[in-house]
Formats: C-alpha cells, structure tokens, sequence
C-alpha cells in the first residue's frame, strides 16, 4: 500500500489518505493482491473487463482494508461492511470510524471521522467538452452563473472544484442520485461552507471543504453537521 496522510481540514475530525493506485500489473492471483478482500470483492474485482481497472479497484480496497484496520485496531481481513438504503458501505454493527472512499483514475482518496457520517471526492482532470451543460443541470442558478464569470482557461478548475464539493455532500449523506445536486449550493470556492441539503421534511446540516492535493486534482470532504447524524441514509 502506497497512502500518504494529507492535512485535515481544521477542527473537522476527519483524517484523510491519499492513496497512489498506480503499481506494477501483478497477477490477479497473487496473494499480496487478494489476501485481505472479501469472497464479494474478489468477485467483483473479477468482473472488470480490463486488468488495469480490476488492479485499481484490488488496490484502492485493499487500502482502505488495511486503514481500517490500523483505526480500529483489529485484522484488516475480518472486517464486514453493510450498505445503506443507497448502497455506501459502513462498518458491520454501527462500528467506528465513519468512512467514505473516492477513486480517480490513477489515485483513491479515504476519509474517516468518529463523530459524523462522512462524504469524500477526488476527480483528476480530463478533457470536459460538455462542462457547461454539465454544471447547467447539476449547479444551483447561483453557481451556474458564478461559474460563467469565471475566465474560460479556469473554468474547468472551478466546474471540478464545486462538482467535487457536491459529491462529497451527497456521499456524506448516503442519499446515491435520490437527491438531486442542484438543490443544494456546496459554492465553485474553496473556502470552507455550511450548507443544508432537505431530507424529506428536515434540513440536514453539512460542513464542505476543499482539499490541497500533491498532484494535479481536486478533491473535497464533507460531514454532516452537529445533531445531523441520523439522517443519513
């Protein structure tokens, strides 16, 4: 495992790993590789129609197994995650940390809380020919007209920084696309933001950051605010 701890977000007890999926193609065999996941994860990592995808996803949980394991002080390959009624795995029997994990291409990112469900994203940039009708469908009208302000050679920094923003509210919820992300401002800046996103008839709170990378990346964390905790789905 290739992790590097990053800063965390001041007072928000969340600790967050990098972690560098890009090792040498091994063979899905070998036992360094598969030794810690599960029949189900096996399984799964089986499935991927290219190797390249099938070594991401063996390293990325892999990782987080052994992460898991160095939080809870117990074997990394004993370790049984349930899901939510959108499918975000947690620790079996309501067991700490809160977690969450995020991939792109080449590298995951991993969160951990004690106190608060939790939501992470990392999104390494690509070619985005449909940006703007992206953001159209999935900002709030203020975002959408704030991301238009900005000059179009930094557009795709501030589309990435707020998308990544929304996804780790969402997944901080545990809510999958049941909610839509427009209904909710998570902001196109990097400054820290209470925002609330509407769980049937409450308001749930939601603390967002945005994350410092040592790559070329954006990436965001999010946690349920303070008396929010069971509303996460």
């Amino acid at each position: 495992m290739t992790a590097t701890q990053l800063p965390s977000p001041a007072a928000s007890g969340i600790t967050l790993w990098l972690v560098d999926l890009s090792l040498p193609p091994s063979d899905p065999g070998d036992p360094e590789q598969t030794a810690l996941l599960s029949e189900a994860e096996r399984g799964k990592a089986s499935r991927f129609h290219f190797e390249r995808d099938a070594r991401r996803y063996r390293a990325s949980h892999t990782a987080l197994r052994q992460l898991l394991a160095q939080a809870t002080n117990k074997p990394a390959r004993s370790l049984t995650f349930v899901e939510g009624s959108f499918g975000k795995p947690r620790l079996w029997g309501g067991e700490r940390p809160y977690f969450n994990m995020s991939h792109s291409g080449d590298w995951a990112l991993i969160g951990f809380c004690d106190e608060a469900p939790i939501g992470v994203d990392i999104e390494v940039p690509r070619d985005m020919s449909d940006l703007e009708s992206l953001a159209q469908r999935n900002f709030s009208a203020a975002e959408f007209q704030a991301l238009l302000q900005i000059d179009p050679h930094q557009r795709q920094e501030a589309f990435l920084r707020c998308w990544t923003r929304k996804e780790a509210c969402l997944k901080a919820l545990g809510s999958g696309l049941s909610i839509e992300p427009s209904v909710f401002e998570a902001g196109i800046e990097a400054a820290p933001r209470v925002t609330s996103i509407h769980v049937g008839t409450e308001a749930c709170g939601m603390e967002v950051y945005s994350l410092h990378l040592p790559l070329r990346g954006l990436a965001a964390c999010a946690r349920l605010a303070p008396g929010a905790r069971g509303l996460a789905m």
